[in-house]
């Protein structure tokens, strides 16, 4: 018998499992890991790890991706203005490039302290 996602993850993070986990979840029972992970930005494996609770990585930021991209959570960007939380970790996650000055202002405020990041230093 095939388990869900609900299923693993109410196994791995118990009943009192995440609102953003349960979401995540769900998404993958009503379409599939892959669909839910393309959604999210992150891999399948990621999704999978991080249903089951054994993710090495930052679970804050796919929780943040997770809000973002399933649960229509917002932020304020400094430079691009409102925009959904999933959108703030993939701009972070993009590496320098002078290809526009959007994207220079956008990496450089998210190594500038903004409350949103996941950078602890400016990096250069």
């Amino acid at each position: 018998m095939k388990t869900t996602a609900q299923e693993k993850a109410i196994a791995a993070w118990g009943d009192h499992a995440p609102a953003w986990i349960l979401a995540l979840a769900n998404e993958c029972d009503n379409t599939s890991q892959k669909k839910a992970a393309d959604r999210i930005g992150y891999s399948a494996a990621v999704v999978n790890t991080v249903l089951g609770r054994t993710y090495k990585g930052d679970f804050n930021a796919v929780e943040k991706a997770v809000k973002g991209a399933l649960q229509a959570e917002k932020v304020m960007c400094p430079v691009a203005g409102e925009l959904p939380g999933h959108r703030c970790q993939e701009y972070q996650r993009q590496p320098f490039s002078a290809t526009n000055s959007m994207r220079v202002k956008l990496y450089q405020a998210c190594r500038s302290g903004c409350p949103h990041s996941r950078h602890t230093k400016r990096e250069q």
